[in-house]
């Protein structure tokens, strides 16, 4: 391998392959931090802040209260992928890039991208369940009236061929080579959808259905990213998924600001649970119930009754506003790894190729970062989708 291989050039152009296949990381998203990455660590953490919104009275007597925030926090990671090769194999500059870098990079990226997703899909707040377009009608005019952002769409790629067998299509938006390089599906209802393929499908068996048809919501934790559901008909080997939403009979969820909508609210479970008890802690997104401006839901929920989808297998998407998703690059690593190092950066993805030569068995080590902190940090401006198969 040669050592000229390890240019800014190269660095650049294994940037550019990355960010064309990181639309999820970029659409949607806003670097909040980017003016506080310089010199960071992996592992820094940082809060994004959920405004309140003070407490509105009739009349002439005012009613002012303490501000009360919460905070939302993301943490600085780092990805890597690394290769070894022989020095005598000898290898050219081009094969180099387009046998071992570029492969290399896009597994990088995907891992990155496979993680923020299934990240999200946890994080939102709101589900809506239906058949063809029906759930991206609904999410996207929920999301317009609660925001005043643009709203973007990803959706399973198998579920475009699945709408597209029936006769339902998108929008198309851009050239044709937009839509097939960079998975850009059109839009609809002024939502620009693309193609997610890390979006997974969901299974909720009837078992599951059947645990839970006595179940009634008891209580959320003090963190509020605990929710216990009692009364479960309990039964071996049976498990509520992970991604499953769950809602309770008048619970509904807030806008931006504290103030409840008419869309139900959606626990969406965090991990797995098995229901082999009478009672079942759900992990989910911390929950806000306190009448401030960080508020997601409002109602009772000790007592009533609990429901997830029916039965069946799903296809998934997630809907959300501009700026519900933070992608803030971090520029630097935290140590200088090698004297061959080499950086590129494309459209907010950044790449470090650092590469090692041992002296004594003449083996090269290539490696491939990307640190970055991502992460929802507005859960209520963001819906997942759900049609059946």
């Amino acid at each position: 391998m040669a050592n000229q291989v390890i240019t800014n050039k190269m660095a650049m152009l294994l940037s550019l392959e990355m960010a064309k296949l990181a639309g999820f990381l970029k659409k949607g998203a806003k670097n909040y931090f980017q003016d506080q990455m310089a010199g960071k660590r992996c592992g820094q953490s940082y809060d994004f802040v959920l405004r309140d919104a003070g407490n509105v009275v009739e009349g002439l007597v005012a009613s002012p209260r303490d501000i009360t925030e919460k905070k939302v926090t993301l943490t600085i990671k780092n990805y890597n992928n690394s290769v070894r090769t022989d020095a005598l194999e000898g290898v050219t500059d081009i094969k180099w890039q387009e046998e071992i870098a570029e492969t290399y990079a896009k597994k990088l990226i995907q891992k990155v991208e496979a993680d923020a997703v299934e990240d999200s899909i946890s994080k939102a707040t709101t589900c809506f369940v239906g058949e063809g377009f029906k759930p991206m009608a609904e999410a996207g005019a929920y999301l317009q009236s609660i925001t005043n952002e643009d709203i973007y769409g990803f959706i399973d790629p198998q579920a475009q061929a699945t709408l597209a067998a029936n006769g339902q299509q998108f929008v198309p938006t851009g050239s044709p080579s937009d839509l097939y390089a960079r998975g850009r599906l059109g839009t609809f209802q002024n939502v620009e959808y693309t193609a997610e393929r890390f979006i997974k499908p969901l299974t909720i068996s009837q078992d599951t259905i059947n645990a839970l048809s006595a179940a009634k919501g008891a209580s959320l934790n003090d963190a509020g990213d605990k929710f216990t559901i009692s009364g479960v008909t309990t039964a071996e080997n049976v498990v509520l998924k992970k991604g499953t939403p769950i809602f309770v009979d008048g619970v509904l969820a807030c806008d931006t600001i504290g103030d409840a909508t008419n869309v139900p609210y959606a626990f969406i479970a965090g991990a797995d649970v098995a229901l082999s008890s009478t009672s079942v802690d759900v992990p989910v997104t911390p929950v806000v119930t306190a009448d401030i401006g960080a508020r997601s839901l409002v109602g009772e929920f000790a007592g009533k009754s609990v429901s997830i989808p029916a039965s069946g297998s799903y296809y998934r998407g997630i809907v959300r506003a501009d700026g519900a998703f933070c992608n803030s690059e971090v520029p630097s690593l935290e140590f200088k790894l090698s004297d061959k190092t080499a950086a590129g950066d494309t459209d907010g993805v950044k790449v470090f190729v650092n590469s090692f030569t041992d002296g004594i068995s003449a083996i090269n080590t290539t490696r491939f970062d990307h640190p970055v902190m991502i992460g929802v940090v507005e859960p209520r401006a963001e819906s997942i989708i759900m049609w059946k198969k």
